[in-house]
């Protein structure tokens, strides 16, 4: 079985990805799969500090699940 698993952005509202497919013009977002342990990971290539704010993992279950975090970039990497 195959669970839908999206990565949303809530400054703006912004859908990332769905499943492996991205969504986002920057190029820097990326949906991660791990299928042996069926883990999720939103990639951000290098972080910057405007990419600060809450981001929210979904996931297409009945009912829908979704788990918000806090993301805070303390610093640009040069």
């Amino acid at each position: 079985m195959s669970i839908l698993v999206s990565w949303v952005r809530h400054r703006g509202i912004h859908l990332l990805t769905v499943g492996r497919y991205t969504y986002t013009s920057d190029q820097r977002f990326q949906a991660i799969h791990s299928p042996q342990n069926e883990d999720w990971t939103l990639q951000i290539r290098y972080p910057q500090i405007r990419d600060s704010g809450y981001y929210e993992c979904q996931v297409g279950t009945t009912p829908p699940i979704g788990h918000a975090m806090v993301l805070t970039v303390v610093g640009d990497i040069t």
